[in-house]
């Protein structure tokens, strides 16, 4: 029987109608690139000149930019969505852009499309998925990750920094080698203010629901020592997964080293269960991974929980899902996580 679910957070809606996983071609993603050209492969070791100048590199000591050696390397986004500067009239550090009330007549509003638009080339080899990199690899991806964001912080400028991953054509991925993006802007998006509780609520909505999850069992895939992975209550797409700090950290920038290492194990298992629980899919498993963090504002360590999201681009939004806003996911999260939890069960 299908059923309505509801996300008291952040007010989403899914409807999940596990009859509908008999559809044909329900989960028929094709056209996939694993391996492109590595001959002119911008981001492949050796051709460092194809990008833009590095912002940042993890490289040996002495080694200078833009050149081989280094094993995560940060450039500026040559197509970027945003771009730098600061808004008119405003100093070049201290307060941050605020998008202007509605005009008199009409709630429309604008602003410019100032930010920061990055690059993050995770490895030097010509590699697809988070699957096909090392543990010492995606941990140094993970460092990067950090390094990037309490930059963004030191800067003063933007209000919130978004960090993603597109794996996969499908997924909106348009190089076939592993890397992830940095947007920051100057404000913080309506969909993430809207976390805010009213009345204000100075506990952890995160919190409670993962110890909650711990007890249920149902729908956790993984639990270590520091993190718990599971498939969310409201799962817009079959496979989503989250994975979440079992204890309270608002800010990725913070994580320790210590975390840092066990979190690039975990995620990078994640993938690997993806991939082999949907073997059956024609065509490699494309999907996005999503850092949610807290907004470079004040007012969110207490409130806020930074975990990753991971959604397997296994379905296509269709005029259902744009016209209501409501996702049909043909794969309950308790199924979803009953068989990420058999890990190769499902290999043969």
């Amino acid at each position: 029987m299908p059923e309505y679910r509801h996300d008291p957070l952040t007010g989403r809606m899914v409807i999940i109608a596990e009859e509908r996983a008999a559809r044909p071609h329900q989960f028929d993603i094709t056209g996939t690139d694993t391996a492109g050209n590595v001959s002119i492969c911008p981001f492949c070791e050796g051709n460092e000149s194809r990008t833009p100048g590095e912002l940042a590199a993890f490289r040996p000591a002495g080694s200078p930019p833009d050149t081989p050696g280094w094993t995560v390397r940060t450039v500026p986004n040559k197509y970027p969505a945003v771009l730098p500067g600061h808004p008119s009239g405003e100093a070049e550090s201290g307060s941050r852009q605020e998008m202007p009330p509605p005009a008199a007549d009409i709630s429309f509003r604008q602003a410019e499309g100032i930010g920061l638009h990055e690059v993050i080339i995770d490895t030097p080899r010509h590699v697809f998925s988070i699957s096909g990199l090392t543990v010492p690899e995606t941990a140094a991806m993970l460092a990067m990750y950090r390094q990037r964001l309490a930059a963004a912080r030191r800067a003063d400028t933007w209000a919130y920094v978004q960090i993603f991953k597109n794996v996969g054509a499908a997924a909106g991925a348009s190089l076939p080698h592993s890397h992830s993006q940095l947007i920051a802007m100057p404000f913080i998006p309506p969909s993430v203010n809207r976390l805010r509780r009213e009345p204000p609520d100075a506990s952890c909505f995160w919190c409670r629901m993962v110890q909650q999850e711990l007890k249920q069992k149902e729908r956790i895939v993984e639990e270590t020592e520091h993190f718990t992975v599971l498939c969310p209550f409201v799962s817009r797409f079959a496979g989503e997964t989250e994975i979440y700090p079992k204890s309270h950290e608002s800010a990725f920038d913070r994580t320790g080293e210590n975390t840092l290492a066990e979190l690039a194990e975990v995620l990078r298992r994640t993938i690997q269960r993806l991939e082999k629980a949907v073997f059956w899919m024609k065509g490699s498993l494309a999907y996005n991974v999503i850092l949610n963090t807290e907004p470079l504002r004040p007012g969110w360590t207490e409130i806020y929980h930074w975990h990753f999201s991971v959604l397997p681009s296994l379905a296509r939004a269709a005029g259902f899902e744009w016209g209501t806003g409501l996702h049909i996911n043909p794969v309950s999260p308790e199924q979803a996580a009953k068989r990420l939890r058999g890990g190769t069960e499902n290999e043969n």
